[in-house]
Formats: C-alpha cells, structure tokens, sequence
C-alpha cells in the first residue's frame, strides 16, 4: 500500500482494516496465530482475507491468510479457517497473490481484453 498499489485481481489491497474488522474474530486458533489480524487484503472471487498478525498489541509482519466462515444455523461469522501463514507481505505477494494472478490470467481469453468490436 506504501507504493499505491492496490488491484491484484483476483486479489485487492484494502484501504482500512475497519471495514473487516468483524470478520477476524477467531483467526489463528488452533496454534496457528494469535487470533488478531490487521485485515489488508480480499480475494474477491472466494471471500478469502490476508491480515498482519497483532502480537502483544503490536501489528507483525506476519500474513495470515484465513478464510471467515458462518456455522450452519447462524447468522453472525463466528469462526475461520487459517489457509496459510507467511512470514511477510513480500513473501505473501509470491507465493500466494503472484500465482492467484498468473491463473487468473490464464482462465481469460486475451483477445476478450483487447479486441473489442
């Protein structure tokens, strides 16, 4: 976000982490994080979300992707799933949004995106 980038479709860059606040309640449970999140990112095409993990009050370096998830019957988001944990946002953007962007890509004719009629 410092360099201005936002768009990585299928994944964004989120301008504020409040507007996601609510769904980050219980990330990282079961040993896999604190359960705190700076949301940052959506993939739109899955509902998928990458955070800075809060540690003692303090945002890390730390990406947790996680995918927020409502129980059968209610109505309220009341647990996640931790897809995968990485050790920056650098290493996140390669091995996670870098390939999501490359199949994306893939699965769209070219021709679609430049030649119109």
């Amino acid at each position: 976000m410092s360099q201005n980038l936002h768009n990585f479709a299928p994944w964004t860059l989120l301008d504020r982490n409040s507007q996601y606040e609510f769904i980050t309640e219980g990330v990282g449970g079961g040993g896999a994080g604190t359960g705190k999140v700076y949301v940052f990112a959506r993939r739109e095409d899955n509902g998928n979300f990458a955070g800075l993990e809060i540690v003692a009050n303090k945002i890390t370096d730390r990406v947790v992707c996680f995918h927020p998830y409502a129980l059968a019957g209610e109505s309220e988001l009341s647990w996640n799933v931790v897809n995968a944990v990485y050790e920056d946002v650098f290493v996140f953007v390669g091995k996670q949004v870098m390939p999501d962007m490359q199949a994306m890509a893939r699965e769209k004719d070219a021709a679609d995106l430049f030649w119109k009629e």
